[in-house]
């Protein structure tokens, strides 16, 4: 599948298991400071655990030595045609966006933010993202996931809006966009235009690439708030 052998942590951890690790880290850190943990303080906590666990690759995929066949705001992507997915890597440094954040907090994710994304995705719309590890590049992370091809076209707009409004998500906007949040698991979804859901042969729609964040304290009261007045 690929043109290296992923190391056994990376190959049979679970991500869950993973997510569930580094939030504790994250939690236990938190607790000595009293407060929450920042981004840097993340992503030391993620360097430590990855580094613990022999998550950093010693080379990176093969892939990556030819010019992907797809880049976005987030990723550089690769078709695996052996196995009918995509190799997705990070941008170096860079682990995505913040559905939403407090004003003095950094919009970027963490690795731990980023990890903690797509076990929700898996959980919430029946995905199977394997997160692969971590490389080096010029002294910047990139994190390694491989997600199953979809088939079908991208859907509409007004495909998109029934399918969430439909299954109890409320509308609600951020930074100028339209964003999602699930009342019952107090979770919210961005970046659901065209280009991250697919419309299947079977008529049902697919998510592919969404932000998706677990929300409490003053973020969940903010979006709650924003859910009311939209």
């Amino acid at each position: 599948m690929f043109g290296y052998e992923p190391n056994d942590a990376a190959a049979g951890f679970p991500l869950k298991a993973h997510v569930d690790e580094l939030r504790s880290r994250c939690e236990a850190v938190a607790r000595f400071q009293g407060g929450s943990t920042h981004y840097l303080e993340e992503l030391s906590i993620f360097r430590n655990y990855a580094a613990e666990k022999g998550l950093i690759l010693p080379q990176p995929p093969v892939e990556l030595n030819r010019t992907p066949d797809d880049e976005g705001n987030e990723h550089q992507v690769w078709f695996l045609a052996d196995s009918a997915s995509f190799l997705k890597a990070t941008w170096p440094g860079f682990f995505g966006l913040l559905v939403i954040h407090r004003p003095h907090e950094e919009p970027k994710a963490s690795p731990i933010a980023y990890l903690e994304r797509w076990l929700l995705h898996n959980e919430l719309f029946g995905d199977d993202i394997r997160f692969l590890g971590a490389i080096e590049e010029n002294g910047q992370l990139r994190l390694l996931i491989r997600q199953p091809a979809i088939a079908g076209e991208p859907a509409t707009l007004e495909q998109i809006d029934i399918f969430f409004t439909g299954n109890g998500w409320l509308r609600f906007k951020v930074g100028g966009e339209i964003a999602f949040f699930d009342p019952e698991r107090n979770v919210a979804i961005s970046g659901t235009h065209r280009g991250n859901l697919i419309l299947m042969d079977d008529g049902l729609l697919a998510p592919i690439d969404l932000r998706v964040q677990a929300l409490s304290g003053s973020l969940l009261d903010t979006v709650v708030k924003l859910c009311q007045s939209a």
